[in-house]
């Protein structure tokens, strides 16, 4: 199990023009930005950067209007100009200017294509992004739409409100971002420790800032400041805007995911669960330590795994067994949980995954957890479950109680 803090990191940095309160709200605004952009291609040598005031902006050779740089773009110019942004930005714009474009004639690409994101508002043009020729650019709006068309037809919904009311919708000047949950469905909501919801978060970046993303997972609740806590069965992809029909190929995936994902049963997944908390590791205290304790991770020390056998024990009426995984699960995410120290927590989760102890580890995501799935599904797989029982090794296994809330 873990605990997922990208929802929590986008809320604690985004600023309050970037926050939306409804998919249809973030929806308009999107569509208003991309209504209002306009494409053109430059050749590399054509760049040429000019100060007007403390502004700094591109001067079209043929035309020369000035289109202002946003700190994105102008972080573009500056990788460009092989000039480092935080000097530039310490001296005057014209000097600055002089600088970039010096750095950008000293270029041996001058004949190569780019590509400006201009954003057009009367005669006011801001240039949001430079990019080659190769990027194939994936629209904040066409995200947006398919995700309004999910809520629609239910039930798929933004996050729960945060503390601050924000729903989990980002839209910004680079990129996007968005959580939304199915709350109709949830597995296990009579059982020990409560029941698990789905979710799932997106994100891009139309400016090449980023790639396009997916990650879904089930969870059991999500705190007033969007910590997603108890998250198990997490799945993620990416899309780079690099390539022919990368769009296309980004909705396609999405799709394909989100059926497949919004279509599964829960009664599969409670299979899955029952599965971990019915599986002893051992049949003593002694036996349990040292299947973990073998696995020979320096993170997953002695000392450690005891502590997390004895909080199990103490749960015994939420996680059950401490002898099973599902139930030393339990108290080795609590154990992970209240390290004072967050390195201290990413260590254990890191070295848990890294060692092939979580078999749900995919793109960085890892469970405090997972130390139990490995053993686990090795045990398994080596025929000490006859096949019906044994967990898929997709599955995370964890246990953290929703009755430990804070």
């Amino acid at each position: 199990m873990s605990v997922l803090m990208r929802a929590n990191n986008e809320w604690a940095t985004r600023p309050a023009d970037e926050r939306f309160g409804s998919l249809a709200d973030m929806h308009a605004k999107a569509n208003e930005i991309r209504t209002r952009a306009r494409v053109a291609q430059i050749k590399a040598d054509a760049l040429r950067v000019a100060a007007q005031g403390d502004s700094l902006g591109l001067v079209g050779q043929k035309t020369g209007k000035f289109a202002a740089l946003t700190n994105w773009s102008f972080s573009q110019i500056a990788a460009r100009a092989k000039a480092p942004t935080e000097f530039l930005q310490s001296i005057s714009a014209d000097t600055a200017a002089r600088c970039l474009n010096e750095g950008l004639a000293n270029r041996q690409d001058g004949g190569d294509s780019l590509v400006a994101l201009n954003d057009v508002q009367g005669d006011a043009i801001t240039t949001r992004a430079l990019t080659s020729d190769k990027y194939c650019r994936i629209w904040n709006a066409d995200i947006t739409q398919r995700l309004c068309d999910l809520e629609a037809k239910g039930p798929w919904q933004p996050a729960p409100a945060a503390f601050d009311g924000s729903r989990g919708l980002y839209l910004g000047d680079r990129d996007m971002f968005a959580f939304l949950v199915d709350n109709d469905r949830r597995i296990f909501e009579t059982g020990p420790g409560g029941g698990l919801s789905r979710g799932f978060m997106t994100w891009n970046s139309e400016v090449g800032d980023g790639a396009f993303g997916f990650m879904s997972f089930l969870y059991e609740y999500v705190c007033g400041n969007h910590r997603i806590w108890g998250a198990t069965n997490i799945a993620e992809f990416k899309v780079i805007h690099i390539g022919k029909n990368q769009d296309a190929k980004a909705f396609d995936q999405l799709r394909v995911e989100l059926k497949k994902y919004a279509e599964s049963s829960s009664s599969d997944d409670e299979a899955k669960v029952e599965a971990c908390r019915q599986y002893q590791i051992g049949s003593t205290k002694e036996e349990v330590l040292n299947a973990v304790f073998g696995l020979k991770s320096p993170v997953l020390t002695r000392k450690l795994v005891t502590a997390a056998y004895d909080k199990a024990e103490e749960r015994v009426d939420w996680y059950g067994s401490p002898r099973t995984a599902w139930g030393f699960a339990g108290g080795l995410t609590e154990i992970g949980r209240d390290m004072v120290n967050a390195n201290q927590r990413q260590a254990v989760d890191v070295a848990a995954a890294k060692g092939g102890l979580d078999p749900t580890w995919k793109h960085g995501t890892v469970s405090t957890a997972a130390a139990l799935s490995g053993p686990m599904v090795r045990l398994a797989t080596a025929g000490n479950l006859n096949a019906s029982a044994r967990p898929a090794t997709r599955f995370a296994v964890s246990a953290y109680s929703s009755k430990t809330k804070r």
